[in-house]
């Protein structure tokens, strides 16, 4: 299958423009899970069941139905992986972001979670989702991706344990809506120049990034430490640890750094506010920038 440039194939691309033209702005994000796909809560545990062109896939289960550690560790694609010891993370702690998902069997054999946000991922990389991720691992995908999957091979959706990443401004079946009216419904936490939701069951405030989504899964479960590697943000020009030079794929962080580092200085004055440890593993990220400590404990060539 032909992907174009924007990362989506052509019929991708129609259908969004379409959504918007007939739907308008308010309710485009409906392209996310159109044609086929529809999730209906049971009214019993309040489990979300997957449906794709009528036919059952999974039953996505609450974030809060997931037993969470003490210790996570969010490992994004950056450059500076690297320099980093992955391997040193110990079992259940890491959720891996996009193609992090390439450390499963090698440098973490048993992660916490896979996350993947946006649907241009699968696309280009569906490859690394089927050759990596093992049918016990939690994946916390987004609307748009679950269709996208499907739209590639919806077997592969059949029988795992998902969780959802709902979109808290652009909700499912709903029009958009601010930040404001979401805090009305939702437990939101908001802090100069960004915002995060407490209750991802409920939605999450997106922000550019899976990073900052994941974040949000994170702090709301109320660890002790939350570590961060691979979020660099400030090198998506160069090739990611997957990838060879030359070959690196589209990434919008550059022109949304302001907005990441706004809602990551959310997270860290929630943090230090209610007990929980941020530690930046990266030597060269934007979120050094904004007062989270670096903590050399995992380069390559430091010694637990």
């Amino acid at each position: 299958m032909q992907v174009r440039k924007s990362g989506r194939p052509f019929h991708r691309s129609l259908i969004k423009i379409g959504t918007r033209l007939l739907l308008g702005r308010s309710k485009s994000h409906f392209q996310d899970w159109l044609p086929g796909l529809e999730f209906q809560t049971r009214s019993d545990n309040n489990a979300t069941t997957i449906i794709y062109k009528g036919q059952s896939l999974a039953t996505a289960v609450n974030f809060r139905d997931l037993q969470w550690p003490d210790t996570i560790a969010i490992v994004g694609s950056g450059p500076s992986i690297n320099q980093c010891r992955i391997d040193h993370i110990p079992p259940h702690q890491a959720i891996l972001l996009n193609g992090a998902v390439k450390l499963i069997g090698t440098e973490v054999q048993d992660p916490l979670a896979i996350a993947i946000e946006d649907e241009r991922f699968i696309w280009h990389h569906f490859d690394f989702v089927q050759n990596y991720v093992g049918r016990d691992t939690t994946c916390l995908l987004s609307l748009e991706v679950i269709r996208a999957i499907c739209e590639l091979d919806r077997t592969w959706i059949s029988g795992r344990k998902i969780v959802l990443i709902r979109n808290g401004l652009a909700p499912y079946q709903h029009k958009r809506r601010s930040v404001s009216d979401f805090a009305r419904e939702c437990s939101v936490f908001g802090a100069q120049n960004g915002a995060i939701s407490l209750d991802p069951d409920c939605g999450t405030i997106p922000a550019g990034s899976v990073a900052t989504t994941v974040t949000q899964f994170a702090v709301a479960s109320q660890p002790k430490q939350i570590l961060f590697f691979g979020i660099d943000l400030n090198n998506s020009q160069q090739p990611r640890f997957y990838e060879k030079e030359g070959a690196v794929s589209f990434s919008g962080l550059a022109r949304a750094e302001v907005r990441l580092l706004g809602a990551f200085e959310a997270v860290k004055i929630y943090a230090d506010g209610h007990g929980i440890q941020l530690s930046c593993c990266s030597p060269v990220s934007s979120l050094l920038k904004i007062g989270y400590p670096y903590d050399p404990t995992y380069e390559a060539d430091a010694k637990l």
